[in-house]
């Protein structure tokens, strides 16, 4: 009889070891659960952050294009305004020379400088 209150004893201790180890492992899931959930939420914002700074990219990429287009539109027209007066002093050459500019010769000048 005393063994079998030796082995009650045990088995109860068992028990409560066993009890406070299945509470404690309670406890550390739902932390983990918690934790499952905070880092959901924080990646869930740094997506929208992520979406936010590629629209920003893609705004920026499309304003850099324009920017570049204007620019080369502005070289352009600053080439053409720099060949002007040399344009102007040929045709004042050859009218000089000629007394007239024919289509032509106005045509060859333009092809000179384009």
């Amino acid at each position: 009889m005393l063994r079998t209150n030796e082995n009650i004893g045990k088995l109860e201790s068992e028990l409560r070891f066993s009890t406070e180890k299945a509470a404690d492992m309670e406890q550390k899931l739902k932390f983990k659960d918690k934790e499952i959930e905070n880092n959901k939420t924080d990646m869930e914002k740094r997506k929208n952050e992520v979406d936010i700074l590629n629209g920003k990219i893609k705004e920026n990429r499309e304003e850099t294009e324009e920017l570049i287009k204007k620019i080369k539109s502005l070289e352009t027209q600053l080439l053409e305004v720099k060949a002007s007066p040399i344009i102007l002093e040929r045709i004042r050459d050859t009218m000089m020379h000629k007394g007239f500019l024919s289509d032509r010769e106005l045509s060859e000048i333009f092809k000179e400088f384009e």
